[in-house]
């Protein structure tokens, strides 16, 4: 039976009159000792109310006619009715002046009270605090060099009596500044924009606490002072790429994300989430933390009668809230998907992916349990919609959530949102295994759907400023719109424009190249190894560590410990460095090495032609996901249509709770490809430069490591087998159980044999300085 959506309106006053007057009864029996009986002020307590607060004269003049008026009234009343009728009738009067009373003032609430910075973001406060921090360092810096131009050790009263020159010594001292936080190395300023946001900040600060806004000249002069630092120290003048990204660019991306066992999670669903988080990016043109912040109180899923005519069409709305704002709130903007059916691949489908997330956390209020139960439903006749509402409680629960393993076991946190920290390592993991010359940011979103809204015809400047939530279009031309133009040629040529060719120049993948090296090799480490900063932190390890043998007090050992970290700390930001240099040298190098191959036919054009996929790999369940989300329809038909995508998101529900078993650690093993027999002498051609390269290092590398065994004092090379360590006395809790029977020399090489250990111990002395 169909449900009636409308009330009569002559119902509707009689249920509003019942109720007053229900109200009303209730009123009158309510005990007299719950009513506060004394309503009014006193004259003296008037006079000593706020002065800022006080009424004009038209406003006393009416209030007293009014009060005259309630007493004209009350006593015309008072000679009409009986007593008891006078009794209730005061009951009335106090109970309105009761519920009608104004609020009371609040001397509490001041405006001096509330945090000026408290609206803006927390990245904005730690820039903020930052700056601060700094100059708090540089006044103790000017204390110990006794400078009493200024009161130094006030912070602050310095920083009002500042000149300009002191403001620019300051900037100069931040530019060369190597330690921050917690003694943790400082990377500097790598672009002019970096040096010219911490003066923003510098400027707010000598605001807050100056009470007013600098001088322009003192603006100017410093802003000089800036353009000199910028070129004394080589800092980068020019913005970073803004390289768009495309819907052809991302599938495979997704397809990457779902197929690779190079990187592991610890549940299926953190799979899943990150997919789901590239699909909102491109199709909502929104920041990362309005994606990744989303909860399930902003998605709102209907079935919506279809304009085309046909079955109901399910339609998702994301309301994204967590958006860049500040001195006030930006109006939200909402985004409907209504569900496109026909399609090749449902990789990049979000209803498949929303709704089997949605179906794992069980968040329909309704027995919605699969999707089949979704489509045999419909719109009621006179209806346009059919709201699926989800759970109330789980309004909190965040779309892209924590996972974390707690006791050895991996948990879904609802209550949490999936970190900037794991999302940038999942996406850089999969940029290195796609071989990205640059990591994938979710900026590039931005530049890519917004350069479509600038270029589609139906969209209008507004409408997308609206979108991007930008106040006008000198935004975007600023920030967003690429600066790679391609079609020049056609513009002069009076040519249409060519449209595959603009995005395939302005691709991400335009450097892509699988071979691209993701991990550092033997050669590459051992030259990290040798770089002076490491060499000076390992022998300032190797001091504090023989100061500790001989003193072990506890205020040693705590240095002791730090240096330990920092040796760990400059070896592997050397190694990401390394790194960083390796792949980006890459890209010349081989075209040099595949451009020779080519003219020397040792490469052939079907070389490397065919990708075989790496599934035999892959466990069952993860098998059954890729082959439901990219299996190909067979027959174009609605229902087959729906089949398929039905399947989809079975899939995707039952792949959430599988267990991975985490992150890989250490470099995984090479596999040998079905082909290597084959073209195992083209290779050995092909790789002739690289294996001279190679050898000449590892000849420089071992003339380097004779030369320390010969002349260290303390060597760090073991003379018998050739192995590195970090410290002293690494190498002789090596040599004693590894080399103390041995009776030849390796390193000598004169042929000698040692029969008693003790000739052997003092030849490893007296040669080699080794000590056992």
């Amino acid at each position: 039976m169909a449900r009636h959506w409308y009330h009569d309106s002559d119902n509707s006053d009689k249920d509003r009159s019942s109720t007053e007057s229900d109200s009303s009864d209730t009123d009158l029996t309510e005990p007299e000792d719950e009513i506060t009986s004394d309503m009014d002020l006193t004259e003296s307590e008037v006079n000593t109310s706020n002065a800022d607060l006080s009424e004009t004269e038209d406003e006393i003049a009416s209030d007293t006619a009014l009060i005259k008026l309630k007493d004209e009234t009350f006593s015309n009343a008072e000679g009409s009715v009986t007593p008891s009728h006078r009794i209730s009738l005061e009951k009335v009067a106090i109970y309105k002046s009761r519920r009608y009373e104004d609020p009371s003032d609040n001397p509490t609430q001041n405006l001096s009270d509330i945090d000026p910075d408290f609206i803006k973001s927390d990245n904005t406060k730690k820039l903020q605090l930052r700056i601060v921090d700094r100059w708090h360092r540089f006044c103790k810096v000017k204390v110990k060099e006794k400078c009493r131009r200024l009161n130094w050790s006030k912070p602050e009263a310095a920083l009002r009596r500042a000149s300009a020159d002191w403001l620019y010594r300051f900037l100069h001292w931040c530019c060369r500044l190597q330690y921050g936080k917690d003694n943790r190395v400082c990377k500097g300023y790598g672009s002019a924009d970096s040096l010219k946001t911490d003066w923003k900040y510098l400027r707010g600060y000598y605001q807050r606490v100056k009470k007013r806004r600098m001088k322009k000249s003192m603006a100017t002069r410093l802003r000089t002072g800036i353009a000199q630092l910028i070129v004394e120290f080589n800092l980068r003048t020019q913005p970073r790429k803004n390289d768009p990204v495309y819907i052809e660019d991302m599938i495979p991306f997704n397809e990457t994300i779902l197929r690779t066992r190079e990187k592991r999670f610890y549940l299926g669903i953190q799979r899943i989430m990150l997919c789901l988080a590239l699909m909102l990016g491109l199709f909502t043109a929104s920041r990362k933390t309005a994606i990744l912040k989303l909860q399930y109180k902003h998605l709102r899923l209907s079935l919506q009668r279809n304009p085309h005519g046909g079955p109901p069409v399910l339609s998702i709305d994301i309301e994204p809230e967590y958006i860049k704002q500040l001195l006030g709130t930006k109006a939200l903007n909402t985004f409907s998907f209504p569900e496109i059916i026909y399609g090749v691949s449902l990789v990049f489908s979000p209803h498949v992916f929303i709704m089997g997330l949605l179906f794992h956390a069980n968040a329909f209020q309704t027995n919605i349990k699969s999707m089949d139960d979704l489509r045999r439903l419909f719109v009621m006749r006179g209806c346009q919609q059919l709201e699926l509402p989800l759970k109330k409680e789980m309004d909190d629960y965040y779309l892209f959530c924590k996972v974390e393993e707690i006791e050895g076991e991996p948990r879904i946190i609802r209550e949490e949102p999936m970190s900037d920290g794991a999302f940038y390592a999942a996406i850089k993991s999969i940029s290195f295994i796609m071989g990205l010359l640059n990591v994938f940011f979710f900026h590039q979103f931005r530049y890519g759907t917004g350069k479509l809204l600038d270029k589609t015809g139906w969209v209008s400047d507004s409408e997308r400023n609206l979108i991007m939530n930008h106040a006008d279009t000198s935004t975007f031309l600023k920030h967003y719109r690429p600066r790679n133009h391609t079609q020049m040629q056609q513009v002069v040529f009076g040519l249409d424009a060519d449209q595959p060719w603009d995005r395939a120049l302005n691709s991400m993948n335009r450097n892509k190249d699988k071979r691209r090296p993701r991990f550092l090799d033997d050669t590459e480490k051992a030259l990290v190894e040798s770089d002076p900063e490491l060499q000076a932190a390992i022998r300032e390890l190797d001091s504090l560590q023989d100061d500790y043998e001989r003193n072990p007090i506890p205020e040693l050992a705590s240095e002791l410990a730090q240096a330990q970290g920092r040796v760990l700390n400059t070896r592997q930001r050397l190694r990401y460095k390394r790194l960083a240099q390796v792949r980006r040298d890459f890209g010349p190098k081989q075209a040099v090495i595949d451009a020779n191959g080519q003219l020397d036919g040792t490469i052939l054009p079907d070389d490397g032609a065919v990708e075989v996929l790496p599934e035999d790999d892959m466990p069952l369940q993860q098998v059954r996901l890729v082959e439901g989300l990219t299996t190909v329809p067979t027959v174009w038909t609605l229902e087959g249509e729906w089949q398929r995508r039905n399947v989809g998101v079975e899939v995707v529900t039952m792949y959430c709770d599988f267990q991975e078993g985490g992150p890989l650690r250490g470099r995984p093993k090479r596999k040998q490809n079905v082909s290597d027999d084959d073209t195992s002498k083209k290779a050995a051609k092909r790789s002739n430069n690289v294996e001279n390269d190679k050898l000449a290092i590892a000849k420089k590398k071992h003339e380097q490591d004779q030369k320390h065994v010969k002349t260290a004092r303390k060597p760090l090379i073991c003379f018998q087998c050739g192995k590195k360590f970090s410290q002293h006395q690494s190498l002789l809790r090596h040599f004693r159980p590894k080399h103390l029977n041995d009776q030849m020399c390796n390193f000598c090489a004169d042929g000698k044999e040692y029969l008693e250990q003790m000739h052997w111990q003092n030849h490893a002395a007296a040669v080699h300085r080794l000590n056992t």
